[in-house]
């Protein structure tokens, strides 16, 4: 016989882990998917899972705080702005008028010419206008004469004034040099004031 003893226990096993997890663990494994920092922390503290483990959690748990980090950064909105037209410096710019070409006024720049000559030589513009714009003029001239305002006294008005006061005299009464000629008022002849001549 030898020396070895032949008594064996063949039954005892070494423990395992393929047990159910102790609710501990489990309830350390979900605060550290709600909570990473927190669930980390414990886990670490308390050393409740193996080097391995805990590792691979931790793993985990950073991959999924860039994930959160990533999704809840505000990306930022392009501001969109439409261009604006500018035009060039040196560029003029065209006429307002739908159907004009480059030499639009042309008929003003020989007129503005012409006058210049006139004057020149000593005339003045009515000496280049034509019997229709003299007559024109003269409408014009016309109309603003009889439509001036004078002044008048109110009873046995034998003239009429440019001015409310013409000497000593005071005129209340307002009406057009039209109306004076109706009445056939004449001119002051202290005020001068205007007077319409065929």
């Amino acid at each position: 016989m030898n020396g070895r003893n032949k008594t064996s226990t063949p039954t005892l096993r070494r423990p395992s882990n393929q047990g159910p997890m102790p609710r501990g663990r489990i309830a350390l494994i979900v605060l550290t998917v709600v909570l990473p920092p927190v669930g980390l922390l414990l886990m670490w503290y308390t050393s409740a899972f193996q080097a391995r483990g805990r590792m691979v959690l931790t793993a985990l748990a950073t991959v999924e705080m860039m994930l959160l980090a990533v999704l809840l950064t505000p990306k930022p909105e392009l501001a969109v702005q439409a261009p604006l037209p500018v035009a060039p410096v040196a560029v003029t710019h065209a006429p307002e008028e739908d159907n004009l070409s480059a030499l639009y006024n042309i008929e003003e720049l020989l007129y503005e010419q012409q006058l210049a000559q006139v004057i020149a030589e000593g005339g003045d513009e009515t000496d280049i206008m034509t019997d229709e714009q003299k007559d024109a003029q003269r409408e014009i001239e016309r109309e603003q004469i009889l439509n001036t305002t004078v002044y008048a006294v109110y009873k046995n008005a034998q003239r009429y004034h440019a001015q409310m006061v013409c000497g000593t005299q005071t005129n209340g009464r307002a009406l057009t040099v039209r109306e004076a000629m109706l009445e056939a008022l004449s001119p002051c002849p202290d005020c001068n004031p205007p007077v319409w001549t065929e």
